[in-house]
């Protein structure tokens, strides 16, 4: 299935629960169900910019120029491909939640058809605590990601401190992401730029992060709301 036809298919889903419940007067409900569907599409999205800024990153240190250090820009090149992968779980974890929505949405429909209101709010009862659990599992993993992106963040910040004081030599920077000590000093200007660069994305990246479990504990409240108010009325 296409990403477009998925997300249709979802969309459709979801529009269809949300009248069910504007016709059984249950419009509080609505309200937060579509808003927890649009935090987790909205969040997949941002995590889908990043993932590309990152991108954009490792296409800029493929372009360095071939009198620089291989150590410097493979270095670089591993971390910023790391952190690409901890994005790429991060969204697939969220797809999870996703999915546990449009699952509960679909089956609260089915059961309303069977057994009315009261087997409705059972199932979304019962989907609430699947998208809970799969939630606690991104916000564990996001968590993680987070101080593992400021972490980096901060090795790079250090590499190009270093540089400052060895004279912004790019081979000694190649030493730097090593481990290794600093050898003669090469004066050039590229390294310190280069690490600024790099680690622009990854800045931002930590502070969208940090906003993201901001979020996602805004929606666990949400959740606990909703599954009060499906409390088979």
């Amino acid at each position: 299935m296409t990403d477009t036809k998925q997300s249709t298919d979802e969309n459709d889903v979801i529009k269809q629960f949300m009248e069910l419940l504007n016709q059984q007067n249950m419009g509080e409900q609505s309200q937060d169900f579509m808003e927890l569907f649009r935090f987790a599409a909205g969040m997949q999205l941002q995590l889908a910019v990043m993932a590309d800024e990152l991108q954009g990153v490792r296409q800029q240190l493929e372009q360095l120029q071939e009198n620089q250090p291989k150590s410097f820009k493979e270095n670089l090149m591993d971390k910023v491909e790391r952190l690409q992968e901890k994005i790429t779980d991060l969204s697939e974890r969220l797809s999870a939640v996703k999915y546990h929505l449009v699952e509960t949405a679909a089956q609260a429909v089915n059961a309303f058809k069977e057994k009315g209101k009261s087997g409705m709010c059972k199932i979304v009862q019962k989907g609430i605590s699947g998208v809970k659990s799969a939630l606690e599992d991104f916000r564990e993993r996001l968590t993680e990601t987070m101080l593992d992106f400021q972490k980096t963040a901060n090795q790079i910040d250090s590499i190009g401190d270093e540089l400052k004081q060895i004279g912004n030599s790019v081979s000694n920077v190649g030493r730097l992401l090593a481990g290794k000590g600093t050898e003669e000093v090469i004066d050039e200007k590229t390294g310190v730029g280069l690490t600024r660069a790099v680690n622009k994305p990854v800045k931002k990246a930590v502070e969208n992060l940090r906003n993201g479990i901001d979020s996602v504990d805004k929606a666990f409240e949400k959740l606990d709301r909703l599954s009060d108010r499906f409390d088979v009325v």
